[in-house]
């Protein structure tokens, strides 16, 4: 961004990140109590609504979204466009048509190549980053859950083989085989929670990304219908 824009919000994060931790939700893009995004968006795996209001309003959600905030704002561009209007209507008390408006004027005076093509390129440009991340770190969590999931059922496996043999040998190696028999029961126990974490920062991860990617939405809609 340049130096000419920093009167209209220094700290690109700041309003952003006023929207996730303010008491209040008079000021945050409205998003309808009863949006539900999908978590998956790479066609693995079955799409499970989640609430969008609930999740934004929980600790771990919050987190998740000022990641993806910070996110944006590593892949800001120099210059004004989609991300200083976006975040500038937001310091202005939320991204409503009046202050997008009012954003979009005011920024204008400090970058003169700032229009509306502009801010719909951008913005659309920055969602498709967004989810080129977002499926890249979801891919590679998916190869560590199924590396996971292949170690389970071999150990599994092994155990049942293992089992069956100490079956069949003397009494005297009853104590033995009733270890075995406990490990193989705790392999649940050992790999599940491994498991369900990681499918929690996927989900969750996918989820801030849907709820960010909303926001712009909104935003490029009111763009694309206010601004002449």
């Amino acid at each position: 961004m340049s130096d000419n824009s920093e009167g209209f919000g220094s700290g690109i994060l700041r309003g952003l990140k006023k929207v996730l931790f303010t008491s209040g939700k008079e000021d945050e893009p409205s998003i309808p109590a009863s949006a539900s995004v999908p978590l998956s968006t790479t066609g693995n795996e079955p799409s499970r609504p989640v609430d969008a209001e609930q999740f934004a309003g929980d600790a771990g959600g919050r987190d998740m979204k000022l990641r993806v905030y910070q996110l944006l704002e590593n892949m800001n561009k120099p210059g004004v466009d989609f991300f200083e209007v976006w975040n500038a209507a937001v310091e202005m008390g939320g991204a409503n048509i009046s202050n997008i408006k009012s954003a979009y004027t005011s920024l204008k005076f400090a970058d003169k190549s700032l229009s509306k093509p502009k801010l719909l390129e951008s913005g659309a440009a920055y969602m498709a980053g967004l989810k080129s991340v977002i499926e890249t770190e979801s891919h590679k969590r998916l190869e560590e859950k199924a590396r996971l999931e292949k170690e389970k059922e071999q150990v599994r496996s092994g155990l049942v083989a293992e089992i069956s043999s100490l079956e069949q040998q003397i009494a005297g190696l009853q104590e033995r085989l009733a270890a075995k028999k406990t490990e193989r029961e705790t392999i649940e126990e050992k790999y599940e929670p491994k498991i369900k974490e990681i499918d929690f920062k996927i989900n969750a991860g996918r989820q801030s990304v849907n709820i960010v990617m909303n926001e712009m939405q909104q935003v490029l809609d009111i763009i694309n219908k206010e601004l002449n």
